[in-house]
């Protein structure tokens, strides 16, 4: 099969603008489409609208998706200015002026993009935090003294000592192993109590 080279730059804007009328007569343009760029940062504000991370849990606060996704929409979709409102102004507006199903008839088939990606950096962010959940976890089993809320300094100081201690242990086993390896003259090396003959036997 034969490859084609594909025009990118007539894909780069095609979307339609829609104007939709609401009840009170206010009328709204939207977007039927955004480039790919606008929906990964969509997704991402997204995530960092609804993802909260705990010391002890990761949340999704799935009772703001609705109020979130409307704001959303009109930020990426639409000709509204929300930079002063909240996402419970914008789903008000939205639902008491029976605009935001017309709205979703325009944008909805693209935005469904939006969500896909959304749910991907949910998944991963979900898994980092898992991830380094079970890291701190074994940490904590193997150093835990290192984590119960001591001071920084105090921690690595208390670990500098253990450090010593060990050092120490090491040494004093090492001189007493030492002291007990003595050389004689027969040929046989006494180590820990225990004799070994290097010497050779007489029929060899």
């Amino acid at each position: 099969m034969e490859k084609q080279k594909i025009d990118l730059g007539k894909y780069a804007d095609m979307c339609e603008l829609v104007e939709v009328e609401g009840k009170d007569g206010t009328k709204v343009t939207v977007r039927t489409h955004i480039p790919y760029e606008e929906k990964e940062k969509m997704a991402t504000e997204m995530a960092e609208r609804l993802i909260v991370i705990h010391d002890d849990s990761c949340v999704y606060k799935s009772h703001e998706f609705g109020k979130v996704k409307k704001y959303l929409v009109a930020k990426y979709y639409t000709d509204i200015d929300t930079e002063d409102l909240t996402p419970a102004d914008v789903a008000n507006f939205f639902i008491n002026n029976e605009m935001w199903r017309m709205i979703g008839q325009e944008c909805g088939w693209d935005y469904t993009i939006v969500e896909d990606i959304f749910k991907d950096l949910y998944k991963a962010v979900k898994k980092t935090y898992e991830d380094d959940k079970s890291l701190t976890k074994a940490l904590r089993t193997s150093f835990g003294f290192l984590f119960n809320g001591e001071d920084v300094t105090e921690s690595l100081a208390k670990a500098e000592a253990m450090k010593d201690t060990l050092y120490e242990a090491i040494g004093a086993w090492r001189q007493v192993e030492k002291e007990k390896e003595e050389k004689i003259d027969n040929g046989t090396l006494k180590v820990g109590g225990n004799i070994i003959n290097f010497a050779k036997r007489k029929n060899e």
